[in-house]
């Protein structure tokens, strides 16, 4: 028998509209781990963001620190609290109002005066950007590239962390080349070989992986929607924008 819809929510993670409210209302220990997760996970779409709206790399720094200083503002909780969506559109939306509210001036203003919640000079965020697709997609769009990738990427640590605790890093290692981030060009066969297995085996384990790999990315999804029901639409968007 299915459990009830009731228990079925309360048993739904902590999503990061949780950890937005906790940033403000927490201990100052959970507050600064809360925004550290929120930083980690947002911040470079942020940032592709106001690159490509024109902004210098210099303003898009304090761009994006601004950005996340806003985010703990009062009217900012309370309208994630009013929010019925999702957090990747949430945090776009914020972004935009942020920026029409003439952010350049008010940047150039902060500059140096506030307390920096990135430490931009450990990231490679310019050279990151770099790599970004030439083509003229909308800022959008670019938003949603970078925020699906920052998902694949945090989907394969965990998945590595599953395999270093299996004390299997060698064939993490060897296999991650075909998950969606890999190069995927190396022969079966030549994997095969370097691990001593046979390429039946070979094909299994990657299957079984990149299953893995699957739940681990559904899980990133589920933290950042409001109910449990946007979990299958936001992974088609996902896949959709990794695909395009």
């Amino acid at each position: 028998m299915s459990p009830p819809a009731q228990t079925q929510l309360a048993s739904f993670p902590l999503t990061r509209w949780s950890l937005i409210r906790q940033v403000q209302k927490g201990n100052q220990v959970d507050a600064a781990k809360a925004m550290e997760e929120l930083c980690r996970q947002y911040w470079y779409p942020i940032y592709a963001f106001a690159r490509h709206q024109g902004f210098s790399a210099h303003d898009a720094e304090d761009l994006t620190q601004v950005f996340f200083q806003r985010l703990i503002t009062g009217e900012t909780i309370q309208a994630a609290r009013q929010e019925r969506g999702l957090m990747r559109t949430f945090m776009l939306s914020l972004l935009k109002h942020v920026i029409s509210n003439h952010i350049r001036h008010a940047t150039a203003q902060k500059r140096g005066g506030t307390h920096a919640t990135i430490d931009f000079d450990s990231l490679d965020a310019e050279a990151r950007y770099a790599h970004e697709p030439a083509d003229r997609i909308d800022t959008a769009t670019l938003f949603d590239r970078a925020w699906a990738r920052s998902v694949l990427v945090a989907a394969e640590k965990k998945l590595r962390l599953c395999f270093e605790e299996a004390q299997n890093l060698d064939g993490y290692e060897q296999l991650r080349e075909f998950l969606p981030l890999g190069a995927n060009v190396t022969p079966y066969a030549t994997v095969a070989e370097r691990l001593r297995i046979t390429e039946a085996t070979l094909r299994l384990q990657i299957h079984r992986m990149r299953k893995r790999y699957a739940r681990l990315i559904e899980q990133e999804i589920e933290l950042t929607v409001s109910h449990p029901t946007d979990v299958k639409a936001e992974l088609e968007h996902l896949m959709a924008v990794i695909g395009g």
